[in-house]
């Protein structure tokens, strides 16, 4: 496993939308790791924790419930959306070495949280100290 760079975290979605800070803190609890040829790495999630996965090297064969299928490449602009997120997928197989990066889903919806929260109590003290609110 390898440590991340927060300026890969620019090109995914929605990991792109947190603030600088937030991506720092997320990119030093994430790892990039490979996946072997023919394996899985939807089925290498240890803590069992929910998780966004992410392709951003090598490729991917997604097999869909309606028997649909899609090479997906690492690095492609269909690659900074999870692979996991809301598609019906039946099975997925590495077709190459690839290099999948995790992001704790419960984690990143509290640092979105927290940046929301953030930006609201900045403009409301802007406001404030503007004069616009009485």
């Amino acid at each position: 496993m390898n440590l991340i760079d927060k300026t890969l975290l620019d090109f995914l979605e929605p990991l792109a939308r947190l603030s600088s800070d937030r991506k720092q803190e997320l990119a030093d609890v994430c790892f990039i790791e490979t996946v072997a040829k023919g394996i899985n790495p939807l089925r290498m999630n240890v803590t069992q924790a929910p998780q966004l996965i992410y392709l951003t090297k090598g490729d991917l064969g997604l097999y869909f419930q309606d028997n649909r299928r899609l090479i997906l490449r690492g690095g492609s602009p269909a690659a900074k959306h999870p692979i996991n997120n809301g598609h019906q997928i039946k099975h997925v197989v590495a077709l190459t070495e690839v290099e999948i990066l995790r992001a704790d889903t419960d984690l990143l919806d509290i640092m979105l949280m927290w940046d929301q929260l953030s930006g609201m109590r900045s403009v409301a003290m802007g406001q404030t100290s503007s004069g616009l609110l009485t």
